[in-house]
C-alpha cells in the first residue's frame, strides 16, 4: 500500500510541475510578445539610439530570448539578451547594460515588465 501511495504522490508531483512549467511557458511567452513588440515600436523603428543594432527573437532554444545584435555582425554575440520568465519578470543582460544606453533600457524593460508598452519620451 505504501508503495502504491508514494507511486500516487510521485505521479502527482510530476504533474503538478508540468502544469508550473505549462502556465510559465505560457506566461513567458505572453510576456515575450509584450516587449517584442515593445521593442519594435520603440527601439527599431528609427530610433537613431537603437540604429546599430537589429532585433533577433530566439523561440527555438527551448526558453523564449529576444536578441539585439549588431547590424554589422547579425550572426555575432548577442549585445543584449533579454529573458522574459513569468508575468512582470525578466532577465537581462549583455554589454548594452554596461553602455551609455543602459538606463535606457533599464527604463523601458521597468515600465515595459509593468505592462506599459509606450516608449520613451
Amino acid at each position: 500500500m505504501r508503495a502504491v501511495l508514494a507511486a500516487m504522490a510521485t505521479a502527482l508531483a510530476v504533474l503538478g510541475g508540468q502544469t508550473v512549467r505549462a502556465d510559465s511557458a505560457s506566461e513567458a511567452a505572453a510576456l515575450y510578445d509584450h516587449l517584442a513588440g515593445a521593442m519594435k515600436k520603440c527601439w527599431f523603428s528609427g530610433d537613431p539610439a537603437f540604429a546599430a543594432y537589429r532585433y533577433s527573437p530566439e523561440v527555438n532554444a527551448g526558453v523564449p530570448r529576444i536578441l539585439l545584435v549588431e547590424k554589422k555582425m547579425p550572426y555575432g554575440l548577442p549585445r543584449l539578451v533579454v529573458e522574459p520568465k513569468r508575468a512582470g519578470t525578466a532577465d537581462a543582460y549583455g554589454p548594452l547594460l554596461a553602455s551609455a544606453l543602459a538606463p535606457r533600457i533599464r527604463d523601458d524593460l521597468t515600465r515595459w515588465l509593468k505592462g506599459n508598452a509606450e516608449c520613451s519620451a
